[in-house]
């Protein structure tokens, strides 16, 4: 604490209700954020995050070219009815892919999965990143395993990517006060580009990463995206993802019949996913301890239904299709649901790199074909194919992420129309309660509580701020009340409102909306802050997020 008296005339003596204004000192705005060194450094993190966003453009480009490239030799080389020959050479290539990809997740654990848990343990200061290794490594195993034919999508780890750009140019150029900003703005990059859907990217970070923001998050994250998206927008035009077009909207009578139905079954089958995801993962660690072996033999398993069954082989951008269900009987989408959903479960529980976006996605299209072809079964005919596809998906991933603006905008952006965005929202809403009403948590939080706290060789000593959002409702309204209830190694350097950095004094007044900016140990930072945060939140759902287990920061 010396160093902020340090910057105060002598004859000042800061007494309970008084504040005196800093005199010029080169720290001063470092520490106090005055309001011109606000504006310069606001404009110096807009600028590393436009960075940001480029290079997390250009690695989800590289990563995307990768996976279609591999992806495209699988369909060359097995096509339809591969001789032997030509089957045995596949699953060489395959075995060749498992083994390094096995070495790839024994020497960097981290690459696991699809990255996002990662990404909310690293902002929650619960692991540390090495992205000289695991950028490389995620992006060759994640290539690997989609080539393969697992179950799994590259947006997931386009976010991981994204966040490990962050943390690379955040070490680069040696501004470790930007960690957290840069981090989140190569998540949104990634998400961004990988949809090429710039405002989900944006709310991803608020609604699953953070759970709260500040006005300078949010432009660093818009900046990010806008970034990422015309990187891509170079190299793969400006056509959505997925070629959804929907030309028809639903009447209001399909609201309390058709969309209620399909929220309802898409919380529900969402909820029998997330359980399904853990038990899978119980149930293979049981039967196939080594960490090695399981990656391996997920492989061998996705190179084999990738010659009997390839309609499930893959992440299932093919899925997402109207003119395929329109030809499909009810039961034959029925057996593909079916197949997708447990193959799905299959590849991830093995952790093998690779994420469950662009699956959920596809899981959602078929349970919206499903309902279609189910109504038609009893005479309901409609040309509202498409919307029960987008539907289905809005509503499955809403269920399983538990992010039913992010679902509804991101769908809504495939659609290349907010006319749907009502019928988007309202079947988010439904698979939303209908989950909870499940109690089933949201995935990515069942996944964060897996990811063991830091290794004892990557504690370091040096201090960190903790960002500590205050909401409406909050049992501290004064300065003075929240230095009373701080553990006495926690420092209060500053209150951030807006964008302008104050100086704590005691009678000044805690607003909704405020951060206040706290000092610790890096080594207590992780344990203090789980404490630290329930000060800001409404005193009356402080044990319902203690319960929930939700993860702020």
């Amino acid at each position: 604490m010396q160093e902020f008296f340090s910057i105060y005339p002598k004859s000042c003596k800061l007494q309970p209700d008084t504040y005196c204004a800093p005199i010029e000192h080169p720290d001063a705005t470092r520490l106090y954020g005055l309001k011109n060194g606000n504006l310069y450094t606001h404009t110096r993190i807009y600028a590393y995050a436009a960075l940001t966003g480029a290079v997390s453009g250009l690695l989800v480009v590289a990563y995307r070219t990768a996976i279609v490239s591999a992806e495209h030799f699988r369909d060359a080389l097995i096509g339809n009815a591969p001789p032997a020959k030509v089957v045995l050479l596949w699953l060489g290539i395959v075995a060749t892919g498992a083994i390094f990809t096995a070495l790839f997740v024994r020497r960097s654990p981290l690459i696991k999965g699809s990255g996002i848990p990662q990404v909310k343990a690293f902002l929650m200061r619960r692991i540390n990143f090495d992205w000289k290794r695991e950028l490389p490594l995620k992006f060759a195993g994640g290539t690997f395993a989609l080539g393969a034919g697992l179950s799994l999508g590259r947006e997931g780890p386009s976010i991981q990517l994204g966040a490990l750009a962050g943390t690379a140019i955040e070490d680069i150029f040696h501004i470790p006060d930007y960690r957290r900003f840069l981090v989140t703005a190569g998540a949104a990059a990634g998400i961004s580009a990988a949809f090429n859907a710039p405002l989900a990217g944006v709310l991803f970070c608020i609604e699953e990463l953070h759970r709260n923001f500040s006005p300078v998050m949010l432009t660093v994250t818009m900046i990010a995206s806008f970034m990422a998206n015309v990187v891509m927008w170079i190299f793969f035009g400006t056509s959505p993802i997925f070629e959804l077009t929907i030309l028809e909207t639903l009447p209001l009578r399909y609201y309390f019949t058709v969309i209620l139905g399909i929220g309802v079954l898409a919380g529900a089958l969402g909820s029998l996913f997330n359980i399904g995801l853990l038990g899978f993962q119980k149930l293979y660690r049981r039967v196939v301890p080594r960490e090695e072996f399981r990656v391996i033999s997920a492989f061998l398993m996705a190179g084999a239904i990738s010659i009997v069954f390839p309609m499930i082989a893959g992440g299932g951008n093919h899925l997402v299709s109207f003119p395929l269900l329109s030809t499909m009987s009810f039961f034959a989408i029925a057996l593909l649901l079916a197949a997708k959903f447990v193959f799905t479960l299959f590849s991830y529980a093995s952790g093998a790199p690779g994420g469950i976006f662009l699956p959920m996605l596809a899981i959602g299209s078929v349970l919206g074909g499903l309902v279609y072809s189910l109504l038609g079964l009893f005479g309901y005919q409609s040309p509202y194919l498409p919307n029960y596809i987008l539907l289905g998906m809005a509503g499955f991933f809403v269920a399983v992420v538990r992010a039913p603006i992010t679902g509804a905008v991101l769908i809504t952006e495939m659609a290349g129309s907010f006319a749907h965005f009502p019928a988007f929202i309202f079947v988010s809403i439904i698979a939303t309660l209908t989950a909870n009403l499940l109690r089933t948590k949201p995935i990515y939080d069942s996944l964060l509580a897996q990811i063991p706290p830091l290794y004892p060789e990557q504690i370091t000593h040096a201090a960190a701020t903790l960002h500590i959002p205050f909401m409406e409702g909050s049992s501290i309204h004064l300065v003075s009340e929240l230095k009373e209830r701080l553990p006495g190694e926690c420092i209060l350097t500053g209150i951030m409102r807006g964008e302008e950095r104050l100086f704590p004094y005691p009678s000044m007044e805690i607003l909704p909306g405020d951060e206040a900016l706290i000092e610790v140990d890096q080594r207590a930072a992780r344990l203090l802050k789980e404490e630290l945060l329930k000060l800001g939140m409404p005193t009356e759902d402080e044990q319902e997020i203690k319960s929930n287990g939700a993860a702020f920061t």
